[in-house]
């Protein structure tokens, strides 16, 4: 069977690696006087002060800090065709307007809660603070003026079936998670892991491109609120891209993806073991190019583990996601199906974010 991917397969790869993770940390930057926390807490304090003088004034502000060290590599034939290695902190800002019931992110107004931009790299708490604050006010001016046309909204247009609340309120919760993590890998592994494992096709002349993508992350991310809570986390990671592109006779595309991840590059699996996977990429797509294109097909179908694993998230789970039960532009498949069974008895979900896979 043949199997048609698009030219944007490595932009969508490299689109994840970039994307800032909510975990990892440079190490040895935090411990009991951590002025990150000591500044976002001051500046939480006296914007909920300034701003709960106004109306309509902000009932919740949060600052999630994420401090990140991140290093990427690309390798193809065995040469580097990109590496960069940089340093960056950033924030996210939220400011709430209006009550729990009936708040800015009202509807299709999600996005009216959040700001985001970035901190000065050196512990200054002054300039930190200076950022933090424009952030704040740039943020209030935009949740207090939705918020202002979510009333109004709500007023004119007939009431809404559903009258769940936009926010919940819950208890603080204070967690610190201070471990000095390893330094971030050196540049120079990361570039020589690329080089050899992407020199690995060149052997095959079919396979008309190819690429190895490196990437890796240390992180720790601070969150306060002004319900109270007080957290911070850490953590590592590295993943190891591997991609390789043919053509058929008739000119159709096709393409091989394989992905690892772990704490660290040593974590990584053996060589052979990766090898022994781009072999198996090589063979894949040389049948590929002889294979018949396969015809469409209506029946039952045994999908592998982790094809199965993709599928049931974008069949089922986006569906129960809260916020697209209460968009009225979205399927809301599930949205009056609350304390009902959904799936057959053989089958149950649990989402537990405090369980490892």
């Amino acid at each position: 069977m043949k199997k048609l991917f698009g030219n944007s397969a490595l932009v969508c790869v490299l689109a994840i690696f970039l994307k800032p993770a909510l975990y990892g940390s440079p190490a040895g930057d935090a411990g009991k006087n951590d002025v990150l926390i000591a500044a976002m807490q001051q500046e939480l304090h006296r914007a909920q002060s300034d701003l709960g003088k106004l109306d309509p004034a902000p009932y919740f502000i949060s600052y999630s800090v994420y401090d990140q060290d991140s290093a990427m590599v690309v390798g193809s034939q065995g040469s580097l065709i990109n590496s960069i290695h940089a340093r960056r902190r950033s924030a996210d800002v939220i400011v709430r307007v209006g009550t729990a019931a009936l708040d800015n992110t009202h509807e299709e107004n999600r996005g009216s809660a959040l700001s985001s931009g970035s901190l000065p790299l050196d512990d200054d708490s002054d300039a930190t603070a200076h950022v933090l604050w424009q952030l704040t006010y740039g943020e209030y001016r935009k949740a207090s003026q939705t918020y202002l046309n979510v009333k109004t909204t709500t007023q004119v247009h007939a009431q809404e079936e559903d009258t769940s609340p936009d926010f919940s309120q819950e208890a603080p919760q204070s967690h610190a998670d201070n471990q000095d993590l390893s330094p971030a890998p050196d540049h120079q592994i990361l570039e020589e892991i690329a080089r050899r494992y992407s020199a690995y096709f060149r052997k095959y002349p079919y396979i008309y491109s190819s690429n190895v993508v490196l990437a890796a992350q240390t992180m720790r991310s601070r969150f306060v609120s002004t319900e109270g809570s007080h957290v911070v986390s850490s953590g590592a990671w590295v993943r190891l891209a591997i991609e390789a592109e043919t053509r058929a006779d008739d000119g159709m595309e096709l393409m091989r993806v394989e992905t690892f991840q772990a704490e660290n590059p040593s974590h990584l699996p053996a060589e052979a073991e990766i090898t022994a996977r781009m072999e198996k990429m090589a063979s894949d797509l040389k049948a590929l190019r002889s294979a018949p294109v396969a015809e469409p097909f209506d029946g039952p179908a045994l999908l592998s583990g982790r094809a199965a694993a993709v599928f049931f998230h974008e069949v089922l789970g986006h569906r129960l996601e809260g916020h697209r039960q209460r968009g009225e532009q979205e399927g809301q498949t599930f949205t009056k199906k609350v304390n009902q069974q959904v799936l057959p008895d053989f089958l149950s979900v649990t989402d537990d974010p405090t369980h490892a896979p």
